[in-house]
């Protein structure tokens, strides 16, 4: 009989090859484009560095700060940046459409990557229209409940217990009390709400225009709001939940809600912690590549929930450990969750959340 040949072993040498390749251009130029991916990629990009001897800058900021430097840069044909973790909607509507990125499958050589039986659903994951340029690693498998946080002198455990739907936030009793995001960065939340076939643009028009809310950008602002009592609620607060979350390890009287509500629970891949994306010209092909495949591989994804403070679940399903990720983000065994970050029947409306979202919010403050 003809010896089954090992996938892995057979691949060494183009594997030592790459590797050879990267070590020559010697550098990796990597953005983390949001707070989490941030505070989540730092520690593994200085680990590829030390593993494989490459030196890697790593820039970061929000993700429409990177996206504005990147699109000036290459405006002014600066070429700068080989790799981007990037929150979902930043990549599609501002990288995406402005031809910055690269087309991720012809770049997976790694058996452990392109095996299809690793993943989650057997398939890989993207989080853009064309399924081409933005790859999913990760997933936040959450009830939907808007991701929102509570400050628990204002909102007792009883009030908690009485929500039983979004719709419940739009109560007259918290008029005023409610802090979140201006809609110009399209906070996934917003974008979710809208597609969210048990929510609607109804929710946000409510939302926008009968609870007076306090529309704020700054991150440590909404944190500080909630958690000194200025306001009782934060939803659509993106990386400040995360922010809220370490406080109330600390003790401060706030709390995340975790409770399933009868709208059905969401797969979500918009965070800046759960895609990864190949930008266009970069300066460090070959570094870039084998930085994709280590990182997608069980060994990199492995690094990641043990390494990353707070990674989102991998949609690696071979034995990768739970490690730093959130109990209420892991995906339950047999539910059904709603990919709306991820199908294409959902990712084809962003422009029109985009739009709806904008202007229900203008409309809202011409009338303060």
């Amino acid at each position: 009989p003809t010896p089954t040949v090992d996938p892995i072993v057979a691949f060494q040498p183009e594997w030592e090859a790459l590797i050879a390749a990267a070590q020559a251009e010697g550098e990796l130029f990597a953005a983390t484009a949001g707070g989490s991916a941030t505070r989540n990629f730092r520690p593994i990009l200085e680990a590829f560095s030390e593993q494989f001897g490459i030196e890697a800058t790593v820039s970061t900021g929000g993700g429409r700060a990177t996206a504005d430097r990147i699109l000036a840069e290459r405006a002014a044909g600066k070429y700068t940046v080989d790799i981007i973790h990037s929150g979902g909607n930043t990549a599609k509507t501002r990288f995406v459409p402005n031809g910055v990125l690269v087309p991720i499958a012809p770049l997976l050589v790694h058996p452990e990557v392109t095996d299809l039986s690793n993943w989650y659903q057997q398939k890989h994951w993207w989080t853009d229209l064309e399924q081409t340029y933005v790859f999913a690693y990760s997933a936040s498998g959450n009830n939907y409940n808007l991701g929102m946080r509570y400050n628990t002198d204002l909102v007792t455990q009883a009030d908690v217990d009485a929500m039983r739907s979004v719709y419940d936030y739009l109560d007259p009793k918290w008029k005023g009390q409610i802090v979140t995001l201006s809609p110009s960065y399209l906070p996934s939340t917003m974008y979710t709400a809208y597609v969210h076939p048990d929510v609607g643009p109804e929710w946000i028009t409510r939302f926008y225009n009968e609870m007076d809310v306090e529309f704020n950008p700054e991150y440590r602002s909404i944190t500080d709001g909630v958690s000194l009592g200025k306001f009782a609620m934060g939803i659509n607060i993106a990386t400040a939940g995360g922010d809220i979350d370490e406080l109330a390890e600390q003790g401060l009287p706030v709390a995340r809600i975790n409770k399933p509500f009868k709208e059905r629970p969401i797969l979500s891949t918009t965070s800046s912690s759960s895609n990864i994306v190949v930008v266009d010209s970069g300066p460090h092909p070959n570094a870039a590549k084998l930085y994709l495949n280590w990182f997608l591989s069980k060994e990199g994804q492995t690094l990641v929930h043990n390494v990353a403070p707070q990674p989102a679940p991998s949609l690696r399903e071979d034995g990768i450990p739970i490690g730093n990720t959130d109990r209420e983000d892991r995906r339950i065994p047999g539910v059904e969750y709603l990919a709306i970050s991820t199908s294409p029947e959902f990712v084809s409306q962003t422009e029109a959340a985009l739009e709806f979202t904008t202007r229900t919010y203008q409309e809202a403050l011409a009338q303060r």
